[in-house]
């Protein structure tokens, strides 16, 4: 979760919804207002006992950058929350499937020293990409995985508690957003850490469209999404 005091601006990112871009974007501003925090971080037991984030009760990312919006106001307090811009970017959630199955397939694996520095924690597999929906949808029927990206960006009573929330088809318009409301540079959004290529239509049957529909069902409705061919 980038944090820039100066400027008062909180993004809660969400993985595979264009983060380390937006992160890049808000780096190109920050040198001079003090750099970014929490961007780094690693979430160990002492961070979390320190911040009390076990009464959330909510996931444990191992790197501060994919803290949820309710973990970061636990962190900074209700004032300084709630005097920060905060912000999130959505994505389609049929494209990010697919995105999060090319991202997680051992062909993509890092080198063991590059796990230790980056701090990645996430298992890597090399199924196909029906076999891997289906296990994911498996466990989203009997409740064991979360998939919402919503749910990143609310209260414990399910109310959204950030500013605003864009979507990463039109994600210029929101760092333009966060510069007109902070008085910060305008910010230019480039494109990195890509992990597959082509329209993500093309990895889909009717068989695997469906499961996300289901599995990814609040999303789908609460932001518009709809599987675009």
């Amino acid at each position: 979760m980038p944090y820039l005091p100066e400027l008062g601006i909180v993004f809660v990112a969400i993985p595979k919804t264009g983060t380390t871009s937006i992160t890049r974007a808000l780096q190109t501003i920050s040198k001079e207002y003090g750099g970014l925090q929490l961007l780094n971080d690693y979430i160990d037991k002492p961070f979390r006992k320190k911040y009390k984030l076990d009464k959330i009760g909510d996931n444990k990312p191992g790197r501060a950058k994919h803290l949820s919006a309710i973990q970061l106001k636990f962190i900074l307090g209700d004032e300084e929350f709630e005097r920060c811009t905060t912000f999130s970017v959505v994505r389609n959630p049929w494209a990010r499937m697919a995105s999060r199955y090319f991202y997680t397939r051992e062909d993509n694996e890092p080198a063991e020293k590059d796990k230790v520095q980056r701090g990645t924690t996430r298992r890597f597999h090399d199924m196909e990409f029906e076999a891997w929906l289906t296990r994911k949808y498996k466990r989203h029927r009997i409740g064991t995985h979360k998939n919402s990206q919503i749910i990143k960006l609310q209260d414990l009573k399910g109310n959204l508690i950030v500013d605003r929330v864009g979507k990463l088809e039109d994600v210029q318009s929101t760092l333009d957003w966060v510069s007109e409301t902070t008085g910060s540079p305008r910010m230019e959004m480039p494109h990195v850490n890509g992990t597959r290529k082509g329209h993500y239509a093309q990895y889909y049957n009717n068989v695997t469209r469906e499961m996300v529909a289901e599995i990814c069902r609040e999303d789908i409705e609460r932001f518009g999404y709809i599987f675009d061919e």
